[in-house]
């Protein structure tokens, strides 16, 4: 094809190069001729009827000017050229002879058998058949017209028409097919047209668009066309929508018409046509389409689609078929006003094929389809959008070269199901598949056949339960009819239970919950045995009820055949981001003390029976604008409840019954805070300890001895202002002044005691004794006392940095207490002080200072040794110092008062604080003076490793010690000193000393004020150290094949941080117990060991030295098969103190463990195989022997 420049080129050269003397332009004849001068040139003007002669072509007009030197006239007038069977005509001509150019003016229409050429203006090469048509050119030739700012063109003699370049606004119509653009280039000889600068081809029912769009023509019929790049084409698609109005309770149908723009988009087009009419159209590169979907024209949704590839098939009035590859993915959104369905349909897969006619979508290879909640992946999807179908199967019959993959389906909450075919109804949410399988928290359903009623109900045929993956389980519950509720429960009859293929036992029927990871009621299994001291016992036999999303109780009870019935109602409440609690009861019915062992039988409780119960209520609660509140709160039915119930040895210790509940508010922005609370504490053995025939009597030594029965709090304010700027400011660069901050905090306590008071009483006339308080028929008085106080405390404080490198951080606290009462002493009569109560409100104000200061130095030492670079070392100082004034004395000239001084009888003075036995508490004495030195050393390594710096800690070094400057004796404090490394991450290592600056007089066996020195030199003593150590080493297999087959190494279910019988008896079995199951993935064998050794020398003349070692090896003989040994010794005592056997067995489903204690109070062996699963854990065997025959203690 020639370029515009070759034909304007070719033009020239034959315009000037390709005159002969046949071709000069020569007058025939003119009704008038004159010879005229212009501008000093002589030509001939020429008027009526004038005809010039060129070759063969016959010029005509009104009338002309003529050079007849240089062949150059001008025509006027009905002008007109003929020349065989081409005709020209225009309103005025310039004719250049020599050059063979004629310029048409005005009105120009030129005129050819095989096309027909109109303009404003037309440059004409008349020898060579070639022009150029400017402003408003139209073009036509055959079956096209063309239209555009400027048309250049070329006869081709042997097509017998012309090639063309159209510019501008160019228009070409070609029977109901319109193509625009800026550019046309058309090439008669090839049969190719190119449109440039924004092109579209619009038939009437699709329009194309692109960067260029290249036509190819065969017989003057389009046959292909071709975009490279932007390729962008729409079609207009036409129906109605159906709606009914309701007004007044009348209803009125009607149609509404719509019409919408089909869109196809593609870095790449190609069509093709057949006799005129698109055929097919393939997309390439990012390539989307989008349609509109009609049924009967009533419109029923949009498909938006997307892939590398989009073909689509053409009929006689609309699309056929779509075929989308590679990355292939869509959308299928309904009509909301005319659909069931309940919303979008997002698909993909490796292949896409729509049939527009059935209104049905083919997804091919690893078919994935996204609905509502709801998930289907296969390797072959089909869907009737019509009726709304889904049928997924494992491959396609059609096409066999795709993977298989079976059908999946997951709805969102439950959990996914497999079948060999799906089939699922988008409206209805039915569906039905055929040999499903399904997971159930840690169990498999199967079924022959299963239905839905709704996405809820499931209906199975053939049923088996099992919690093996396997598809032959090793073991399950066959059951022929099964209703599955989601949320709720399964019911299935009737049941059997197989093992390996063995029918064990069987029901008629059951019901089981079904809650999927939520909260479900259902029976708690007990546990049993017997005992020497209890006999026969069934423990945590009960029920679990989940009334609903925010309550559940457990009610559960225990019965011990010499012991009694234990029951207990433990109750929950919770609503998210509201409040949450508990409400607990529990009661004993056990036999009395008194009860011999040959008596006690369950069955002959009776009248024997002492009845003990208790009340807890916890509650919390968040209120609206940063507000809390919260209740603690115990009722005992009887003091001695926990001493004579509890099992355990913490449960009997505590006789305290505490109750609280608080309110607090925050104001975040002020940061203010307050809160309100009113406290109990109840002394449970008060009553025991007063009493002189029980064993916790308590003989008072002096009068006025008191034991609380209860401390009340009613209430206790607290106001917090916590630390803010003094001199706030938002300034980037702060001031000294701006870094000085304050805090304020003060509290109301209001408390009220009950309590019992000694007195004093005379024996005889020479011996007085003690008593507790009675009335005059012998019963405990008490006596209640009410006290408040109200303390404040403020503090300021300032962190600064002096010499760039130094932090300096001082800090002023001030505590105020105000009291309703204080005390006055006085010598009695025995030459003791005695105190006296002073009633009145007084305070007392209390401060100290602090200020510490810290930097640190950095060192870096070049040490090239393998991946090191360097060492770096980092040291961190700090020196403190603290003051706090003597308050018994004078503080900055002014004796507060606090302290009464009281000479004595033999002339001392006695310092009585006059605020002790007050809630303000003692007041401090003496001037304490005191300075803190600490340096703490951090060494590091700069390795570099895969060409990546990084930075490891070595090891840390820290050491502090202190000085009291007023102190009469023992001013220096003991030096403490740590160094802790982890070398490798393997290898750890942690040593502590502490040493005493001071001499120890092993004579006096006492510490002297005198330093410890040699030569002159202070050496302090070590008084204390203490080495610790642990690492792990592990041995894999040589086989690569046995270690990738422990890839998938189970996790033993079976072991666990308690007891195997439940008791958590840690403290039986020490470090023995720690969880290393599940050994490190591919490893043989694994082993640790810890080392501790501990020295004590404070007193040199009886040092005490431990070293203790444990360990840990576990051997993974096989895949299934495990071995562990844990031991602990006393290296000082070369003894062994405890150490367990256990051996594991991994049976897939099911699982066997064999734990061996060989000595100890926990001796004992212990065999269990059992299901794997939680849910089943009540399927099980087990056989004890030892220790762990007991019931559980912390179950009880």
């Amino acid at each position: 094809m020639l370029s515009n420049k070759s034909i304007i080129l070719l033009i020239y050269c034959c315009a000037t190069f390709g005159i002969s003397q046949n071709e000069r332009l020569k007058l025939k004849k003119a009704d008038v001729l004159e010879n005229i001068t212009i501008d000093g040139k002589s030509m001939q003007y020429l008027k009526g009827d004038v005809v010039f002669q060129k070759g063969e072509m016959t010029l005509k007009c009104d009338w002309a000017r003529f050079d007849r030197n240089s062949e150059q006239g001008f025509l006027f007038g009905n002008v007109s050229t003929e020349k065989d069977v081409q005709k020209m005509t225009c309103d005025s001509l310039f004719v250049d002879s020599p050059k063979d150019i004629m310029i048409a003016y005005s009105n120009v229409d030129f005129q050819d058998t095989t096309y027909s050429l109109k303009s404003d203006t037309l440059h004409y090469f008349s020898e060579i058949d070639s022009g150029s048509a400017n402003g408003n050119a139209i073009l036509i030739q055959d079956s096209q017209t063309i239209k555009g700012d400027i048309i250049e063109y070329r006869e081709d003699s042997q097509s017998g028409g012309v090639s063309y370049t159209s510019k501008g606004n160019v228009f070409i119509i070609e029977g109901g097919r319109t193509a625009t653009c800026g550019e046309a280039i058309y090439n008669r000889e090839g049969g190719r047209t190119i449109l440039r600068l924004n092109p579209i081809i619009n038939d009437g029912k699709q329009i194309i668009a692109g960067n260029e769009i290249y036509l190819k023509y065969d017989d003057e019929m389009l046959t292909n066309i071709f975009i490279p790049q932007k390729a962008h084409a729409t079609s207009i698609s036409s129906g109605i929508r159906e709606k009914i109005e309701i007004v007044d309770g009348d209803s009125t149908f009607y149609k509404e018409p719509l019409s919408f723009s089909d869109d196809m988009t593609g870095s790449m087009l190609r069509g093709f046509f057949k006799e005129g009419e698109l055929d097919s159209v393939r997309l390439e590169g990012m390539a989307t389409t989008l349609y509109h979907v009609f049924e009967d024209s009533v419109y029923q949704g949009k498909n938006n689609a997307s892939g590398d590839t989009i073909v689509l098939k053409f009929g006689e009035d609309d699309i056929e078929t779509i075929s989308i590859t590679g990355g292939s993915e869509g959308t299928y959104t309904p009509d909301s006003l005319n659909s069931d369905m309940g919303g979008k349909v997002i698909y993909q897969s490796d292949r896409i094929e729509y049939d527009m006619e059935s209104e049905s979508t083919d997804l091919f290879g690893e078919a994935n389809i996204d609905y509502t909640d709801m998930n289907l992946k296969a390797g072959f999807i089909n869907v009737a959008w019509r009726s709304n179908i889904l049928k997924a199967l494992p491959s396609s019959e059609s096409d066999s070269t795709i993977d298989e993959l079976r059908p999946t389906m997951v709805e969102e909450g439950n959990e996914p199901m497999t079948g060999d075919t799906m089939i699922y109804n988008l409206d209805t949410q039915h569906g039905k598949v055929i040999r499903g399988k399904t997971k159930a928290e840690d169990g498999y359903y199967h079924g022959k056949e299963i239905r839905n009623q709704s996405m809820d109900v499931f209906y199975i045929d053939d049923a088996i339960y099992t919690t093996c993956d396997l598809d032959d389980p090793h073991f399950h519950f066959d059951m022929n009819k099964m209703k599955m509720i989601n949320n709720d429960k399964v019911v299935a009859r009737p049941i059997v239970l197989y093992i390996a293929d063995i029918p064990i036992f069987g029901l008629p029927f059951g019901v089981f919950p079904h809650q999927k990871g939520r909260r479900h009621s259902g029976w708690i299994m007990p546990s049993y045995g017997t005992d020497n001291r209890w006999g026969g016992y069934i423990n945590g036999l009960g029920y679990y009820w989940a009334v609903n999303e925010y309550f559940d109780t457990k009610l559960t009870t225990s019965f011990y055949d010499r012991d009694g019935i234990t029951m207990r109602s433990q109750n929950n409440y919770s609503k998210k981001y509201a409040y949450s609690g508990s409400f607990d009861i529990e009661t004993k019915q056990r036999f009395s003390s008194s009860t011999s062992t040959a008596d006690r039988d369950i069955f002959n409780l009776g009248n024997k029976k002492q009845s003990d119960y208790v009340l807890r209520w916890n509650h919390r609660q968040k209120l609206r604008n940063d507000q809390s509140a919260s209740v603690n709160a115990s009722y005992y039915s009887s003091g001695d409840y926990n001493r004579r119930t509890g099992l355990e040895q913490q449960k009997r210790l505590n006789q305290q019954a505490v109750s609280n509940a608080t309110y607090s508010k925050r104001w975040p922005k002020s940061r203010n805070s307050l809160s309100i609370n009113l406290s109990s504490r109840r002394d449970l053995m008060a009553v025991e300890k007063i009493d002189p025939n029980s064993v916790f009597y308590l003989n008072p030594s002096r009068e006025n001895q008191q034991i609380n029965i209860a401390n009340n709090t009613f209430p206790q304010l607290a106001f917090s202002h916590t630390q803010r700027s003094l001199f706030p400011t938002k300034a980037k660069e702060k001031k000294w002044y701006n870094n000085i901050n304050y805090n304020y905090s003060s509290r109301f306590t209001n408390n009220t005691k009950e309590y019992y008071e000694s007195e004093s009483y005379a024996i005889n006339d020479s011996t007085n004794a003690f008593r507790w308080k009675s009335d005059s028929e012998g019963i405990a008085e008490s006596e209640i006392f009410s006290d408040y106080i109200f303390s404040h405390n403020s503090g300021i404080n300032m962190s600064s940095k002096i010499f760039k490198y130094f932090n300096v951080s001082p800090s002023l606290s001030l505590k105020s207490d105000w009291v309703n009462r204080t005390f006055s002493g006085a010598i009695d009569s025995v030459g003791g002080i005695s105190k006296k109560e002073i009633n009145g409100f007084t305070t007392r104000t209390t401060g100290s200072f602090n200020i510490n200061m810290n930097t640190q130095i950095y060192g870096l030492f070049p040490v090239k040794l393998g991946k090191t670079e360097s060492i770096r070392h980092v040291i961190s100082p700090t020196i403190g110092y603290s003051f706090r004034p003597d308050f018994s004395n004078k503080v900055f000239g002014v004796n507060p008062g606090y302290y009464q001084l009281i000479k004595q009888d033999n002339g001392e003075i006695a310092y009585f604080d006059r605020f002790s036995g007050t809630l303000a508490g003692g007041t401090p004495r003496g001037e304490s003076q005191t300075m803190n030195l600490s340096i703490n050393n951090v060494f590091q390594a700069k390795i570099i490793e895969n060409e990546k710096e990084k930075k490891i800690d070595l090891f840390s070094w820290r050491f502090n010690t202190g000085k009291n400057f007023v102190l009469d004796q023992f001013q220096w404090s003991n030096i403490n000193s740590s160094i802790r490394a982890n070398i490798s991450k393997k290898l750890n290592l942690d040593f502590t000393m502490t040493h005493d600056w001071y001499d120890f007089d092993k004579e006096k066996n006492q510490r002297i004020n005198q330093f410890k020195n040699v030569n002159g030199v202070p050496t302090p003593r070590l008084i204390n150290a203490r080495f610790s150590t642990g690492f792990r080493f592990a041995g894999k297999r040589k086989s690569k094949l046995i270690e990738d087959s422990m890839l998938d190494e189970k996790i033993d279910t079976t072991s666990s941080d308690e007891r195997i019988d439940g008791a958590n008896l840690a403290q039986l079995l020490g470090e023995n117990n720690q969880k290393t199951n599940g050994a490190s993935t591919g490893n043989l064998w694994s082993t640790s060991a810890s080392f501790s050794f501990s020295f004590n020398n404070a007193n040199p003349n009886n040092p005490q030295k431990t070293f203790w070692m444990s360990t840990n090896s576990t051997i993974q003989a096989t895949k299934f098969w495990r071995i562990q040994y844990n031991a602990r010794f006393d290296l000082i005592n070369q003894s062994l103190v405890s150490h367990t056997f256990s051996i594991y067995r991994d049976l897939h489903c099911w699982e066997m463990s064999i734990n061996w204690t060989p000595n100890g109070y926990a001796s004992g062996l212990y065999l269990r195989i059992n299901v794997k699963s939680p849910s089943l854990k009540d399927l099980k065997f087990e056989q004890r022997g030892g220790t762990f025959n007991r019931p559980s203690l912390f179950d009880r």
